[in-house]
């Protein structure tokens, strides 16, 4: 009798526990999409000052390698504390660009590719 109780009971805490770990995984997959999101919009965001560096800014020197990173105030009030920023990278002298967005957990990248961009003119360089 006290071992069916014990082997019951052990049963019990066990699909306890299990069912304790899926609802915490899931309640973590839901905080990571709102980082996910947010590792999006600032990678778009690194895509857009590589653009406008590019195309636009006239004391913008591109070379392999070069870098850009997210200034510290463009995301002071995204994410309440939170870690948000970007850093682009050009390679293949300067003809591509790499975006990659962070939040908490959460990495994106975008990859933009400059050399179509000559074909909309008036668009991203200047008329």
């Amino acid at each position: 009798m006290l071992l069916s109780v014990l082997l019951i009971s052990s049963a019990v805490l066990g699909a306890a526990t299990i069912a304790g770990l899926l609802v915490l995984f899931q309640l973590r997959q839901t905080a990571d999409a709102e980082s996910s999101a947010q590792a999006v919009f600032a990678a778009d965001a690194g895509m857009e000052r590589a653009l406008y560096a590019k195309y636009r800014d006239p004391g913008f020197v591109c070379g392999e390698g070069t870098l850009l990173e997210s200034p510290e105030e463009d995301f002071a009030i995204a994410g309440d504390g939170d870690d948000i920023n970007y850093i682009v990278r050009f390679i293949e002298d300067c003809t591509i660009g790499q975006s990659a967005g962070r939040s908490g957990r959460s990495a994106r990248a975008f990859i933009l590719y400059f050399e179509g961009i000559e074909n909309f003119p008036g668009q991203f360089i200047g008329p």
